[in-house]
């Protein structure tokens, strides 16, 4: 074979590799889009902040441990460029307003002077004669808050408040940026506005869909800065930067993938030389790339190029740290390397990329990960092992399906959607995706409808009448429950038992804790669970909602629908949870105000095992039953020990148990059950009572 042969094969094997790896154009397309309708349809719920979902799942990266990345807008604070009239802006009178103001920084920072504030705000201080917001302050508090608010252990990190979970035995984490908008274009980026391009990338529609959508303030000041960095915000562009990677080709977005892969397995290396692993970080790949994208025609990023896209890439990295200067994408102006990549640090990084660069294929290999490199990939499938390259049909179903049903943004949905919305959405659909979100949405609502109507039925006059509004309450409850095993179908196993009819209760739970069902809240064995759910339901003619059947996630209770919880629980969810540091009470009045406007709108969490297992106790206790009672009992003390919904991520299972020991007459057991719930220990209340008792 001639030496362009075997390049050309080597690069058809590498596009296959990321392509199975990455995700397909198809996969690509569908969490894309699952990231779109979600935030549609929670953004329409009239919460004071928007969501925009950032990192590498927004993209569309389907690589391990890609970033799942939150920025919340604030939707009652404007932001104005420089020498912007105030007059010009609508529906200012009852929002804080601020104006971008030049800090003593690189390009891309600003001080944000305070115009116009509705209340007081521990952020806000004084210089001289004029108001700043300070960034540092923001973070802070909204770090406290969201403590409060989530219940996890979070940390400022740069302009993020990273949150701390447990699943099992691995921990995971996810960053929260609170930023504000700012709906004009900001002058420091109008070189990219009007910036020659021979490629026509990004085309003249969506520079100007960019413009008009204007950028965000996040609260980080410029490390390199000599002012107060406490003052400063930085200009960003996350809204756009989204934009420019859903326009990117196929091989392209590959190529970003393996940037971002190729930099994750020299991290180890690079902390050893340089003391820190983040020197190169994954903004600096991704501007890599919107700049090769620009300064190349599309004829160049082909599969048969796919290795020489990933040089060349490499190659524009390497000119950089020679140079001393990484261009920020929107303001050039902004040397992303300042006060990181210089001296002996610039020398020891530019003779190791080289040295990586002169490698050529080799330097696929390296890593120490255990994870397979991808040139020991490339060398199985050219000994023979196809899989690696070429998944057999039902592996591409399963990775679409996987991407809708176990995203946590398809989940992020399932808090009470609003019923316009939903029905907006599913009636605009164009695409299958839009139509099953529309539709698991618009079931979900009309869910949450009739659990908030069932409290009518207390108050109804004569037997017509409750009769008449119970009968509503299940009609709504039905379409859910055809969609799901849980929530859905518990939702109305709770109806029954609401209702005394025990025995469909019993028959429901009964369905629910003897079929082997994937719990999407949880931590998923990925070579048991999905190889199963391949096995059953791929390439079997299956719609996307037959296969909802195999799938559970966590009941949801708020307290709008807090009468249509089984009463024993409903003492737990209003248990007072709002624990707020003093100094916040003293500098932030508004604050208990504020945290009970979040804590409304965040759902209950419950999961299903435990539930269908107490759902049966409380059956069994009400039918006199002790025998079965007592069985559930024991059934539940299993459960608590369950690797994904017992007690090791689900302080509830501690009330659960504790309250079934209650009702067996079992205080002492009860009594440690309480006292070994988690989060913040909501079963204060309970243990008083039963100390009270004894």
């Amino acid at each position: 074979m001639s030496d362009q042969g075997e390049l050309y094969e080597k690069c058809w094997l590498l596009y296959h590799i990321l392509d199975r790896s990455i995700g397909s154009r198809e996969t690509v397309a569908v969490r894309r889009r699952s990231v779109v309708v979600a935030e549609q349809l929670q953004n329409a719920r009239g919460s004071i902040h928007d969501f925009f979902l950032t990192g590498s799942r927004a993209e569309g990266l389907g690589l391990l441990e890609s970033d799942n990345d939150w920025m919340f807008i604030d939707k009652n604070v404007v932001v104005l460029c420089r020498d912007q009239d105030i007059s010009n802006q609508l529906e200012t009178a009852n929002k804080l307003v601020l104006m971008m103001r030049k800090a003593e920084s690189r390009p891309g920072y600003v001080n944000l002077e305070v115009l116009h504030k509705v209340h007081s705000d521990p952020s806000i201080v004084a210089v001289g004669d004029s108001q700043f917001i300070s960034s540092e302050k923001y973070k802070r508090t909204h770090a406290d808050i969201a403590s409060r608010i989530l219940q996890l252990d979070t940390e400022v990190h740069g302009p993020a408040v990273k949150t701390k979970f447990e699943y099992s035995d691995k921990p995971s984490e996810m960053d929260i940026v609170f930023s504000f908008p700012c709906y004009d274009w900001p002058s420091e980026a109008n070189e990219w506005m009007y910036r020659s391009r021979l490629h026509d990338w990004p085309d003249k529609k969506l520079i100007e869909q960019i413009v008009q959508g204007g950028c965000h303030l996040i609260p980080v000041g410029d490390k390199t800065s000599p002012a107060d960095q406490s003052l400063q915000w930085r200009i960003s562009f996350t809204t756009a930067e989204r934009k420019l990677f859903h326009s990117l080709t196929h091989v392209q977005f590959l190529v970003y993938g393996l940037l971002k892969y190729f930099l994750k397995q020299i991290s180890k290396e690079l902390e050893k030389i340089y003391g820190e692993a983040d020197i190169l970080s994954s903004y600096i790949i991704k501007t890599i790339v919107l700049y090769a994208a620009e300064g190349t025609s599309e004829s160049f990023w082909q599969e048969k190029h796919t290795f020489l896209c990933f040089m060349f890439c490499l190659k524009i990295l390497i000119n950089w740290v020679k140079a001393g200067y990484c261009p920020n994408y929107f303001i050039r102006k902004n040397n992303m390397f300042l006060g990181k990549v210089h001296g002996q640090n610039q020398q020891k990084l530019l003779r190791y990329l080289t040295a990586l660069h002169d490698m050529n294929w080799n330097c696929l290999s390296v890593g120490s990960g255990i994870q397979t490199t991808i040139g020991e990939g490339i060398r199985r499938v050219r000994n023979g092992v196809w899989d690696y390259a070429l998944p057999p049909p039902t592996h591409s179903e399963r990775d679409r399906d996987e991407t809708m049903l176990s995203s946590g943004v398809f989940r992020f949905i399932n808090n009470s959607p609003d019923i316009i919305s939903s029905l907006e959405q599913l009636s605009a659909s164009t695409s299958d995706i839009d139509e099953f979100i529309g539709y698991c949405a618009t079931g979900q609502s009309l869910s949450c409808e009739g659990m908030k109507i069932f409290g009518e039925h207390i108050n109804a006059r004569g037997n017509k009448e409750k009769y008449k509004s119970l009968r509503k309450c299940k009609n709504l409850l039905r379409p859910f429950s055809t969609m799901f095993s849980s929530p859905g179908l518990l939702y109305l196993a709770t109806y029954h038992y609401k209702t005394g009819n025990y025995t469909k209760t019993l028959e429901i739970c009964d369905h629910m804790t003897s079929s082997s069902k994937i719990y999407l809240d949880g931590i998923i064995d990925w070579t048991e669970d999905w190889d199963r759910y391949e096995q059953r339901y791929c390439g079997r003619g299956y719609n996307l909602l037959q296969k909802c059947q195999a799938f559970v996630t966590d009941m949801t209770f708020d307290p709008h629908t807090l009468q249509f919880c089984p009463v024993q629980l409903q003492q737990v969810i209003t248990s007072k949870r709002e624990m707020f540091p003093p100094h916040l009470l003293q500098s932030c009045p508004q604050l208990p105000q504020v945290l009970k406007y979040f804590c409304d709108k965040i759902p209950f969490l419950v999961p299903p095992l435990p539930y269908a297992v107490f759902l049966s106790f409380l059956c069994y206790h009400e039918l006199g039953d002790t025998r079965r009672r007592d069985r559930a009992l024991i059934k539940l003390r299993y459960v608590k020990y369950d690797l994904r919904q017992g007690v090791g991520d689900h302080w509830i299972v501690h009330n659960i148990l504790g309250i079934c020991y209650e009702m067996d007459g079992d205080t002492h057991r009860a009594l440690r059950e309480y006292r070994n719930s988690q989060c913040l220990n909501p079963a204060r209340e309970l243990i008083e009572r039963l100390q009270q008792l004894n």
